[in-house]
């Protein structure tokens, strides 16, 4: 049977409970600590007390002391003593390093050409406390930069507080250069008809897998047996996927048995703006509407230019040049060339060399522009000053009657101006032994006359012809002079 408990011990602990609760709300202050017991800060950041939350007779109460000695930029571990009456609680805090270092790097993940020159990168650690600390980095990995691949620079630094940063650096060496295809000189941009050629005279290299000419493939229309412009594509793809596609264009024609036409222009109008030709020398000048249907005559007739060292070897009779063969060029570099009749060259992609007086100064503006070579045409010495001789109707060209030191002198001028010493034009066509030595002494390998005539084997490179075109030049008449 259950034991029951007297009712006056009920009483009696009843009582005693109501009595310690109001004695405890009348007379006790209760303080509790606002956050944790226990903090742990980072050395040298702020510290903001929490405070506490003290109650008394039911209500709030504020008028507690605390003391609070906590030093931030002193590790160690301290109290915060909150007390109120009688009655004090602490809270315990432990200043300490726990940052890790700052660890940067120049230029991180950076990706690098194979055989390129690979210098480490500039790196720095700042620790919180300790400062400066990038003596303590350990680096470990190494690039080989004649080896493709992916390569890890691991830098790792620890302060004193034992804290730790660790960085990987993946460095990647690739190859992003396209092989060459090297094409044999025998394949030119033209062909002579029924002659050999072999397209497969080439050779493809490189930078990584070295010679890769069994890689390349070849698709070709030509037929050497039939005139035409015809196209040869070579591709070639190297083992890190770069890729190289050379086409080359093949104007096949017959063989040119009567020389080479070299065409010599001045000057030029826009007659579509309803210009007209100068007062002086209008013989000279040439309209926009002839230039532009001679051009589209060339083009659609597949004429080959020449280059000024393939003019050479064929006049030495070292190569044949298609039947179709033709050289542009213009001379005294006057504004009306640049303004009406570059644009119209440009358009045709027809190249095109004129011969400058270098001490005017318009040409500077254009020696980038494309299907445009300078060559000298003298820097100075484009007068006539020198006495005419009796039934002559115009004064000599300076050359005439200048000494052999002014003469190089200003051709030296202008070659070193124009930036080439392939061709020169004689002013007014006029020239002596003088001129002639002091081209020689300039390298100047070929010079032209205003005689009429086409360029033919064993033409003396000194004295070579051209044809000129003038404002009279019909079309028909200007297909008749490339025959």
């Amino acid at each position: 049977m259950k034991k029951r408990i007297p009712i006056f011990s009920v009483i009696a602990i009843a009582t005693v409970l109501i009595i310690n609760t109001i004695y405890s709300f009348l007379f006790i202050y209760h303080i509790k600590l606002n956050g944790k017991d226990n903090i742990v800060v980072n050395i040298n950041e702020n510290y903001k007390d929490e405070g506490v939350s003290v109650k008394y007779r039911g209500k709030k109460y504020g008028n507690y002391k605390t003391i609070n000695t906590v030093n931030t930029h002193k590790p160690g571990k301290y109290k915060v003593l909150y007390s109120v009456s009688n009655k004090t609680i602490e809270r315990h805090i432990e200043v300490k390093d726990i940052e890790s270092p700052k660890l940067s790097i120049e230029e991180s993940n950076k990706t690098i050409e194979y055989g390129n020159k690979y210098e480490m990168p500039k790196y720095t650690a700042i620790d919180n406390y300790d400062g400066d600390i990038t003596d303590n980095v350990q680096v470990n990995g190494t690039v080989d930069i004649n080896k493709l691949g992916k390569y890890e620079i691991n830098y790792t630094v620890k302060d004193s507080s034992n804290n730790n940063t660790h960085i990987v650096n993946v460095i990647n060496v690739v190859d992003t250069q396209k092989p060459e295809i090297k094409l044999d000189s025998s394949i030119k941009d033209y062909a002579i008809l029924n002659k050999e050629l072999d397209i497969n005279n080439f050779k493809a290299i490189d930078n990584y897998d070295g010679d890769i000419t069994s890689n390349v493939k070849v698709e070709s229309n030509l037929d050497i047996s039939k005139k035409g412009i015809y196209t040869v594509t070579y591709t070639v793809k190297d083992s890190s996927n770069n890729e190289t596609t050379l086409t080359k264009t093949i104007n096949v024609q017959e063989k040119n048995t009567k020389g080479i036409p070299v065409l010599m222009y001045h000057w030029f109008y826009d007659d579509t703006k309803g210009e007209k030709p100068g007062e002086s020398n209008p013989h000279n000048y040439v309209s926009k509407t002839n230039l532009e249907n001679q051009l589209k005559f060339l083009k659609e007739n597949n004429y080959y230019f020449p280059t000024w060292n393939e003019l050479g070897k064929y006049i030495d009779g070292k190569i044949d040049l298609p039947k179709n063969s033709v050289i542009v060029t213009d001379d005294d570099c006057v504004p009306s060339f640049f303004n009406v009749a570059l644009p119209v060259f440009q358009e045709y992609e027809i190249p095109i060399t004129s011969f400058c007086i270098t001490s005017k100064n318009k040409w500077k503006n254009y020696t980038k522009e494309p299907y445009l070579d300078f060559e000298s045409h003298t820097d100075s010495l484009h007068v006539r000053k020198c006495n005419k001789e009796e039934n002559k109707k115009h004064w000599d060209g300076a050359v005439m009657c200048s000494s052999y030191e002014t003469i190089y002198k200003d051709i030296t001028k202008s070659v070193q101006l124009v930036g080439n010493n392939n061709a020169f034009a004689y002013p007014f066509g006029h020239y002596n032994n003088n001129t002639i030595t002091a081209l020689k002494k300039n390298n100047i390998k070929y010079a032209f006359t205003i005689n009429n005539g086409k360029v033919k084997r064993n033409t003396d490179k000194y004295k070579l012809p051209r044809i000129r075109i003038s404002k009279s030049t019909t079309l028909e008449e200007f297909k008749h002079k490339l025959k």
